[in-house]
């Protein structure tokens, strides 16, 4: 499996076009960079700010994640137009006063987390957008997105991801971020032509 997995995410290296690279390359930066401006403003701990944008991540877009992280740090209530689920706004309410590593739970999640903080981190979040990657598909099988949030599933993934990262010599955030942008372009694009709403981040 994890042969398989390296062979497409080669596959998906040679699609990375050189703004993804160059976006992938600043993602998390500017990532921590809204979690910073967050916190000096509202004079919550960085900490806790990058755990309520990891909290509110799952299955919504970067941009809903963004803004109702925010509701959230300065009203200390959701967003009316979060997509995600309420339990994970739950988690974001605790990360108000709780440090976030006493609160999330989840590889995904706590990767999220961890790579926002710092670029230098040894996770790598897995999340359905790279799942796409590994498997090869735009289409994912609810077989194949229950693997990829296994924890041995996701340590695949995570394997997979370091060591194309060691052979490439570029940081494994980075490529994570820039193969997430890859693939978040073409399921936009089938969006457009298909009508479809399935594609989530």
């Amino acid at each position: 499996m994890l042969d398989i997995f390296e062979r497409n995410v080669e596959t998906w290296i040679d699609k990375v076009k050189d703004e993804h690279w160059q976006a992938g390359h600043n993602w998390y930066k500017h990532a921590r960079q809204f979690c910073e401006h967050l916190s000096s403003e509202t004079g919550l701990p960085l900490e806790n700010v990058a755990g309520i944008v990891a909290a509110l991540s799952p299955q919504v877009s970067w941009e809903v994640n963004l803004y109702s992280a925010e509701s959230v740090v300065r009203y200390a209530q959701i967003d009316k137009r979060y997509t995600g689920y309420y339990a994970n706004v739950e988690k974001a309410y605790q990360c108000l006063t709780a440090h976030p590593l006493k609160v999330l739970r989840g590889p995904k999640v706590l990767a999220f987390y961890h790579n926002i903080l710092s670029v230098e981190s040894e996770c790598v979040t897995i999340d359905t957008h790279i799942a796409r990657v590994l498997f090869n598909t735009l289409t994912l099988t609810e077989e194949q997105i229950r693997f990829i949030f296994s924890k041995k599933g996701n340590t695949l993934a995570q394997q997979c991801l370091l060591r194309v990262a060691k052979q490439k010599k570029v940081n494994a955030v980075a490529l994570q971020a820039a193969l997430w942008l890859c693939v978040r372009e073409y399921t936009q694009n089938r969006i457009i032509k298909d009508q479809l709403d399935l594609y989530l981040k």
